[in-house]
């Protein structure tokens, strides 16, 4: 087998192909959704991202509780790159599709990677339903987390096999001082 496998991480990949209320029309399409924000205003608040991207996340049914009591602006000031409202859409769908479930059952995701035109930060959870809200930047509690995104895997997140490990080596320029 000659392909990375993700252990325990979500790799969310947002091709840009789909606006941002088609991602959420298909959650509709598979369970009950509300959104504070119109189609058209998702569109223009959260526009498809400028190039195809990858991130990683962690595989928890709840958001970072590292993260709890954290405000948007406080991650910011750490440097934190958060999750977005289109990640956690895809996130949300990704989920469900692979075991019927959904996320956040006890907590609120904030999209700190986000913002509204008025500033505002996207927030999302399940109760009875796939419910997309927000808060405002300095809004902060136990049960608000942002989902830490990461560009490339922690190896934490990783199993290689061999061929896999001995290729990627060499790709970054490593010398393989014996190949198996």
């Amino acid at each position: 087998m000659n392909e990375m496998k993700i252990k325990d991480g979500f790799t969310i990949t947002d091709d840009r192909e789909l606006s941002t209320s088609y991602l959420l029309q298909e959650c509709r399409d598979k369970f009950p959704v509300w959104c504070y924000w119109e189609d058209e205003d998702l569109d223009k608040d959260f526009p498809r991202p400028k190039k195809a991207t990858t991130r990683y996340f962690k595989k928890n049914v709840e958001a970072d509780e590292e993260n709890a009591n954290k405000s948007a602006d406080d991650l910011g000031k750490e440097g934190h790159e958060g999750i977005t409202i289109r990640e956690r859409i895809i996130m949300e769908l990704q989920y469900f599709e692979e075991t019927g479930k959904h996320l956040d059952l006890d907590n609120w995701t904030l999209c700190a990677g986000s913002r509204d035109r008025g500033g505002s930060v996207p927030r999302a959870c399940w109760d009875v339903l796939f419910r997309l809200n927000w808060c405002g930047p300095s809004g902060c509690g136990p049960r608000l987390r942002s989902r830490s995104a990461f560009n490339s895997l922690p190896l934490n997140l990783v199993t290689l096999d061999l061929e896999k490990a001995i290729k990627i080596c060499k790709n970054n320029g490593l010398k393989v001082i014996k190949e198996l």
